[in-house]
């Protein structure tokens, strides 16, 4: 697999979650101004809930 088609699977699997409030759909939130998406503080990735219209964070899982 190719960098592209690695960084373009990387992307899909974390593109979209499920919103913890009211489990709709929710998108990676990003800048189009930036390369990364955004993140909090603590350096979490923020997702834009479609039906909620509100952000949250999903925390990354740690690799045992």
């Amino acid at each position: 697999m190719s960098k592209v088609q690695t960084l373009n699977h990387n992307l899909e699997q974390i593109k979209y979650q499920t919103c913890p409030y009211d489990d709709e759909e929710a998108i990676l939130l990003t800048d189009i101004d930036e390369d990364m998406p955004e993140t909090d503080e603590d350096g979490e990735l923020q997702y834009y809930c479609l039906t909620g219209h509100h952000v949250f964070t999903v925390e990354e899982e740690e690799e045992s």
